[in-house]
C-alpha cells in the first residue's frame, strides 16, 4: 500500500474528534467484545486516537501493538501515545507477525463494517481480491489459535461537508467506478482554498460476497446483531 494518508495527516485528528467517529463508544464496545483477552493488534492505527481510548478504559494488563504504513500518522501516534503501545510502521501485505496476538481489530483502519437499513457489507481500502485475501491471511497468522478480527460497522460514505474549528471545512466526495469499487476524495478548506487534499480508493463486498472472501482469508464469520459496534470473526484454516 502506498503512504495514502500522508497529505491529510496534520488535518486528521481534527477531522476525526469533531464527529467523525465516536472513540469512547467504540473503545467500550471492544472491550466487551474481546471478554478479557489482553494481547491486542490494531491495523491502522492512525495518529492513535482509538488506541488512546482503548487504554485509557482497559485494564492495566492490556497490550496493543498498533500498525500503520503512513508514516507521519505514526509520528503523531507516537506522540499521544508514548510507550503505553508498540507502534510498528508496518504493511498489511507484508506482516510477519505469527501467532502473537489474541485479538485484532480495526476502527476505520484497513478493513470496516457498513451497514444501512439493515443491510451489511464489509468495506476495505485494498480494492483486489487476492491483496485483500493475502492480508487477511496474514492477519489470521498473527492470530493465536481462535483469535478474534473484530471490524468496527460505521454507515456507509457519502458526500458532505463539516465546519471544523479554526475557520476550516472539511469535505469528502464519493465517485462510483462499478462493481463495488469506489475512489473517496478528502478536501481540507479554507473558504475557497484547497490546503490538503487525499483521494483514497475504496470497495464494498455484499454479505455473501464478503463471508466468502473472509473464508480465503482464513476467517469465520460469528452472529452478529443489527446494530452492533463491530462484526466479528474468528480465525480459521483458510479456504481455497
Amino acid at each position: 500500500m502506498t503512504d495514502s494518508y500522508a497529505e491529510l495527516a496534520r488535518h486528521y485528528d481534527l477531522i476525526m474528534t469533531s464527529g467523525y467517529y465516536d472513540y469512547e463508544a467504540y473503545a467500550r464496545s471492544l472491550l466487551e467484545s474481546v471478554e478479557g483477552r489482553t494481547d491486542l493488534l490494531e491495523l491502522g492505527v492512525g495518529t492513535g486516537l482509538a488506541c488512546e481510548r482503548l487504554l485509557d478504559l482497559g485494564p492495566d494488563d492490556l497490550c496493543v501493538t498498533g500498525i500503520d504504513h503512513t508514516e507521519s500518522m505514526l509520528a503523531q501516534a507516537r506522540a499521544r501515545l508514548g510507550g503505553r503501545a508498540r507502534l510498528v510502521g508496518q504493511d498489511i501485505l507484508d506482516l510477519s507477525e505469527r501467532d502473537a496476538f489474541d485479538v485484532a481489530y480495526s476502527v476505520g483502519g484497513i478493513w470496516y463494517g457498513v451497514e444501512d437499513e439493515g443491510r451489511f457489507r464489509l468495506g476495505s481500502h485494498l480494492v483486489e481480491d487476492e491483496d485483500n485475501i493475502g492480508g487477511l491471511r496474514n492477519v489470521a497468522a498473527a492470530l493465536r489459535p481462535g483469535g478474534l478480527l473484530l471490524l468496527a460497522v460505521q454507515r456507509t460514505h457519502h458526500p458532505y461537508r463539516r465546519t471544523l474549528p479554526g475557520g476550516l471545512v472539511y469535505a469528502q466526495e464519493i465517485q462510483e467506478k462499478g462493481e463495488g469499487r469506489f475512489v473517496k476524495d478528502y478536501f481540507i478548506l479554507r473558504g475557497d482554498t484547497v490546503l490538503a487534499h487525499q483521494r483514497s480508493p475504496f470497495r464494498l463486498w455484499p454479505e455473501e460476497d464478503a463471508g466468502r472472501l473472509m473464508a480465503r482469508g482464513g476467517f469465520r464469520a460469528e452472529p452478529f446483531e443489527a446494530g452492533g459496534r463491530f462484526r466479528p470473526y474468528t480465525a480459521s484454516r483458510p479456504d481455497a
